[in-house]
């Protein structure tokens, strides 16, 4: 059966505004060509489309790709996200800027002669295009300095930037294209020796381009913000110290106690810090002659996440330990950066808080092909779609999980209701009901124990990849989770199994009996397969096109592929 097509949101041009400004921008993507709104995750950002002049042919009319876009003065300077209503559904989110800086686009500037003067404390919206370099000239007193920062990968760019600086008679100052071994953003800063007009160079390192590279070149005579690298501090988190890894190591003492167990962490690849980092904790002794003695306890390189699959990577280079010390005494912490760049870090050394962080990401049913599709949460009447959750258990955190979803549109139920302990993950099946009325909706999760409440945290993909082997991968945390009930088409075929749970006896073949539902004129049988089935051949039946019920069969002996208990 075929899938209804799944809008996506790929450019949005220029991609930032400066705050109490407005500027019109042109979205593109697939299955755009029916957009009636956009939506932004700051109620400081507001869209308005740009009219189609009228013709002796047609009245005036809304355009579906051109908006003007206003951010009201009291918007705060940061990275939003905006997402497209089309007939089909919300698009999954993609970032959007506010500065405080003026803004410009780009021009023709592929050469030395075009290049285009950059005003300082000024940003440009540009792209890459295949092949080509782009050109800006900007203006340097003696002795000033200049913050150059290619915004890329941080607004959903497909560009891994190079920027390099000239001189004004041509011989090359700076380059950089790696300001963040994790976020490949470039970024120089440089005082210039002598005045004169230098020249900026922005290509892919690859020198790919087109209209799904765009960045935002900013040019600031004081520093130009990175990312947010502040903690909440609680009375949990006693010991928060901000620190440099590099290749050459760092020590740090610290005092335990026998039968009071540590959680020692490092954050800085999480940070998109150019960092791999390896944690050391030594036992420190003193000898007959009053030398220090060190001693192995215990070390760890990456901490364990849960395995989000390639949809979902949620791999870390962070280090962290639980640490139970076996004497009272003194201890030595030894922190390393594997990688060449020096990096910053926080250290955090905390008595085990037990508790968990929740991921809520959309889910598809796995392709037979090697694309990563950017997923949104559609659902046709009478259908289902899925949202995959990941649980992060800190500190030996192992208690059943209560769900909710605030924003749930009418009509939409959702199971399972809880994560039992032991589980890292589970995906929630949300149906719909066959008269439920459309609806957009944003989603929030939340995860209860013991009247502690926690919001999971959206993820989505930058791009679409259509083979992983070739492209790369790249999610991030969102703060949109989109959901659409659309009647642009009915499920045509829903499976119902008759219970949402089923119990049988280990070594003999569970049977789980479903009601057919069809929408549509279905012709020749249909194959059913299990999914997510540990078997090497998985589960499946054929049912005739006129079927109203089934059932398929799992046997339940165990082996190496299914390992199971009572």
């Amino acid at each position: 059966l075929a899938q209804l097509p799944n809008p996506d949101l790929k450019t949005v041009f220029p991609q930032g505004l400066q705050a109490g400004t407005s500027t019109e921008i042109t979205i593109g993507g697939s299955e755009l060509e029916e957009t009636t709104a956009l939506h932004f995750s700051h109620p400081g950002l507001t869209a308005e489309a740009i009219q189609h002049s009228a013709t002796d042919y047609s009245p005036a009319r809304p355009n579906p790709l051109r908006y003007r876009i206003t951010a009201t003065p009291e918007t705060p300077a940061g990275i939003y996200e905006v997402c497209a209503q089309t007939r089909l559904g919300l698009t999954a989110p993609r970032a959007f800027v506010v500065s405080h800086l003026p803004e410009k686009n780009h021009g023709t500037n592929h050469s030395p002669e075009t290049a285009e003067t950059l005003p300082l404390d000024s940003i440009v919206n540009g792209h890459a295009d295949n092949t080509a370099i782009d050109h800006y000239k900007i203006t340097l007193a003696q002795g000033q300095t200049v913050h150059l920062r290619c915004q890329a990968q941080v607004i959903d760019s497909r560009l891994d930037p190079t920027l390099v600086l000239l001189s004004p008679d041509g011989h090359e100052l700076a380059r950089d294209n790696d300001h963040s071994t994790h976020n490949r953003d470039a970024s120089i800063t440089f005082k210039a020796p002598t005045a004169g007009t230098y020249l900026i160079k922005i290509h892919d390192v690859t020198f790919g381009g087109g209209v799904e590279h765009p960045y935002r070149l900013i040019a600031a005579t004081t520093a130009v913000p990175d990312i947010d690298t502040s903690f909440l501090r609680t009375k949990d988190h006693p010991t928060d110290t901000t620190v440099t890894l590099s290749k050459s190591p760092s020590y740090h003492s610290f005092s335990a106690k026998k039968d009071h167990p540590l959680w020692i962490e490092l954050l800085s690849a999480r940070l998109h810090q150019p960092s791999d980092s390896l944690l050391i904790v030594e036992q420190v002794t003193t000898d007959q002659n009053g030398n220090s003695q060190y001693k192995e306890i215990t070390s760890n390189d990456d901490f364990i996440l849960p395995n989000g699959g390639r949809h979902c990577p949620l791999r870390t280079s962070d280090s962290a330990i639980k640490f139970n010390p076996p004497t009272d005494g003194q201890y030595r912490l030894t922190l390393l950066n594997q990688f060449s760049k020096p990096a910053s870090a926080k250290l955090r050394i905390r008595p085990p808080a037990s508790g968990y962080k929740l991921i809520a990401t959309p889910w598809h049913l796995h392709q037979k092909d090697k694309s990563l599709p950017r997923q949104t949460t559609i659902i046709r009447q009478g259908g289902t779609a899925r949202i995959r959750i990941f649980v992060i258990r800190d500190s030996g955190f192992n208690e059943t999980i209560n769900l909710s979803i605030d924003g749930l549109p009418p009509g939409l139920d959702f199971h399972p209701k809880s994560i039992p302990p032991d589980k890292t993950s589970a995906t929630l099946i949300l149906t719909s009901q066959p008269n439920a009325a459309p609806a957009h909706s944003f989603l929030t999760i939340k995860g209860t124990t013991n009247e502690k409440i926690i919001t999971a945290q959206p993820v989505t993909s930058s791009w679409h990849v259509g083979n992983w082997d070739a492209e790369r991968h790249l999610t991030r945390i969102a703060q949109l989770l989109p959901l659409s009930i659309t009647h642009a088409e009915k499920a045509p075929l829903v499976l119902s199994p008759t219970s949402n749970s089923f119990a049988h006896k280990i070594g003999e073949t569970l049977e789980i009996p479903f009601k057919i539902t069809k929408n549509a004129e279905i012709k020749g049988e249909i194959t059913v397969t299990l999914v997510n089935s540990p078997h090497s051949k998985p589960p499946q039946i054929k049912i005739k096109p006129d079927a109203t019920e089934g059932k398929i069969t799992i046997p339940l002996n165990s082996s190496n592929e299914l390992k199971i208990a009572p």
